[in-house]
């Protein structure tokens, strides 16, 4: 059997194989956060193009928590509905959508900041990425920040999401409370690397207590921030570990923030050329102190690579080589395996802050590439 049609379970939730896209921001929905037609029919052809679990784009769990325009919200109740069409649509295409919630922190697109209170943080500061004040959230504040996610999570759920991802990668607001360069607390939330994790742990065990402990909750987290000050490898397995004992479903293993790209580093969005499956070697290192599947994300691009590593790993999961080729896990599992045909030429980028996501070299851009 090729191995990348291989089965494996998240939870009680069985995935038909190890192929999984990664969440990349669509900027598909209207203003208030509702899933446009076209969202619905791009996460349509990834269903019927065979991966075996899609991770639906970074969902807002407030308005104060939102990254740019016409993200997806999880923030309403009103939102269910139309939440509701687009898992309905996905799973009776044969896919598995799961929900990936997020509070951006001080990481935001300057376009939406006319809407926003301030920017905040766990540290009052100057935004070593955006370059504007951050407020340091207040206890009571990260408590709200906790419950909203929990609200979030709980619409997911009853809208017909099949798991729940915690973004905590990338220098987003949970990356944040976990990195020294961001959080200088001197209370419970800051310090150790236990207090700086509290704000996580919380956000899980209060998403736990919203949609029950048989529902898949799992996480996206960075293990290694790209800089010094930021997250580590053994920071990250610290946490992983905590959370495997808490009992999270799975773990997707990233790494990179802009911050470390500002800093000299880098970023997590890697530009061609680079090494397949560039980030394994955390992945690994987190994998052997964990029980729960692990997935490793970036720099996957060659099938015969991708089966190495599935001997050691439990999925791959993938953004760009799907925008491309949506149906590139049914090539894949049915015998082509020619590499995927995505240059990470990053032009995608570009493409998504515009019109929405979507690929210049994919048949849905009739002007093809400029």
């Amino acid at each position: 059997m090729n191995i990348m049609g291989r089965p494996w379970k998240m939870g009680p939730l069985e995935i038909k194989n190890s192929l999984v896209r990664s969440a990349t921001d669509e900027t598909l929905a209207d203003s208030q956060g509702a899933p446009s037609q076209k969202l619905i029919d791009v996460s349509v052809e990834l269903a019927r193009g065979g991966v075996g679990l899609i991770i639906a784009g970074t969902a807002y769990i407030s308005r104060e928590g939102r990254w740019g325009k016409n993200t997806t919200g999880m923030d309403n109740n009103l939102l269910i509905k139309p939440l509701s069409r687009l898992c309905s649509a996905v799973h009776n295409a044969g896919g598995i959508l799961a929900a990936q919630l997020l509070h951006c922190g001080s990481t935001i697109n300057p376009a939406i900041l006319h809407e926003k209170e301030a920017l905040f943080g766990p540290s009052a500061m100057i935004d070593p990425v955006i370059g504007l004040p951050v407020v340091a959230l207040s206890k009571d504040h990260i408590l709200r920040i906790v419950d909203d996610y929990a609200k979030a999570a709980l619409r997911a759920k009853q809208a017909g999401f099949r798991a729940i991802q915690i973004h905590a990668a990338h220098g987003y607001l949970i990356n944040q409370f976990l990195s020294i360069s961001r959080n200088r607390r001197k209370d419970q939330y800051g310090g150790s690397l236990k207090n700086r994790a509290l704000f996580l742990y919380q956000v899980y065990e209060a998403i736990m207590g919203k949609v029950g402990r048989d529902f898949p909750i799992f996480i996206k987290m960075s293990a290694y921030d790209g800089f010094p000050g930021g997250v580590e490898p053994s920071d990250a397995a610290y946490v992983a570990l905590a959370l495997d004992n808490m009992g999270i479903a799975a773990i997707e293993v990233s790494a990179g923030t802009p911050e470390g790209a500002k800093k000299g580093g880098w970023d997590h969005i890697l530009p061609a050329p680079f090494k397949e499956g560039s980030l394994l070697k955390y992945a690994l290192k987190i994998k052997r102190k964990v029980n729960c599947p692990v997935i490793s994300v970036e720099g996957w691009r060659n099938p015969l690579e991708i089966s190495k590593a599935l001997e050691k790993i439990d999925a791959v999961s993938m953004s760009r080589p799907f925008i491309r080729e949506p149906n590139l896990p049914n090539r894949w599992l049915g015998g082509d395996l020619s590499p995927a045909l995505c240059i990470s030429c990053n032009k995608c980028l570009d493409l998504t802050l515009k019109s929405g996501l979507g690929c210049i070299f994919h048949k849905s851009n009739k002007k093809g590439p400029s």
